[in-house]
């Protein structure tokens, strides 16, 4: 475990240092911050708008570091050669793997909650209650990142960064779309749609398992049983995609 650990901080200090990373968070600030003014255009739906783009802000940012700083995390590596001074020492590529994305985790799970307390902060000044169902919408966002930083990383074997971001943001939007996909399934059994919803339902995840925005923004109540299956869910996934890049990581040469 003591390597993980290692070049997961190695990692964190490194990424935390990159200019893209305060790109996004001031981008997401600045998102947070317009919630206000738009959701002064609506005096009665005020708090569901400001809270929706705040929200939103958190997951296009989560989301923006899995699959931008995820395209480069072994590709840099590999790149400047460094990795060959890793693997020297007595740690695997299972572990080299992991401890990345373990350091990008740590980086994807500080942000959410920094962006997290300044939204908090404007749900204070719109009098609107905070109470644990934020926590699950975080959390919820977290175990999208994960996928798709598990996505990212395996795509990462094979394929150059912007072939990666390309593939990633691709996997991200047709997990958002499965549903609709199903529905116009249902609405033609026999036609081609069918057939792209049973391979999209059966290899790519369903992001929409773990989007519960409407937690807080309709007041819904949560069922704990429905969200504990889609965190486990999503570390399934995650755990498929990391094995899935090891075995191809280990075949790869990297000399």
């Amino acid at each position: 475990m003591r390597p993980i650990w290692v070049l997961a901080l190695n990692t964190y200090k490194e990424v935390i240092r990159d200019r893209i990373l305060y790109g996004l968070l001031l981008f997401a600030v600045i998102l947070i911050g317009m919630s206000l003014a738009l959701g002064q255009l609506s005096f009665a739906e005020q708090a569901r708008i400001s809270a929706n783009f705040g929200l939103s802000a958190i997951h296009l940012t989560a989301v923006a570091l899995a699959i931008f700083v995820g395209s480069n995390l072994v590709f840099k590596e590999i790149d400047k050669k460094t990795i060959m001074t890793i693997l020297v020492r007595p740690i695997s590529r299972l572990q080299f793997i992991i401890g990345k994305g373990l350091g990008l985790s740590l980086i994807i799970l500080t942000m959410i909650s920094g962006l997290a307390l300044v939204l908090v902060g404007i749900f204070a000044l719109l009098n609107m209650t905070v109470d644990v169902r934020l926590a699950w919408v975080l959390l919820g966002l977290l175990c999208e990142s994960l996928i798709l930083l598990g996505v990212t990383l395996l795509f990462s074997m094979f394929a150059r960064p912007i072939l990666v971001v390309c593939l990633s943001v691709g996997i991200f939007l047709i997990g958002h779309w499965q549903d609709s996909l199903a529905f116009f399934a249902r609405k033609n059994p026999e036609g081609p749609t069918a057939l792209v919803h049973w391979i999209c339902r059966h290899f790519i995840p369903n992001l929409e398992r773990v989007n519960w925005k409407e937690l807080v923004l309709y007041d819904q109540p949560v069922n704990a049983l429905v969200k504990a299956q889609a965190v486990g869910y999503s570390l399934a996934w995650y755990a498929f995609c990391v094995a899935l890049a090891t075995w191809i990581f280990r075949r790869k040469d990297v000399g």
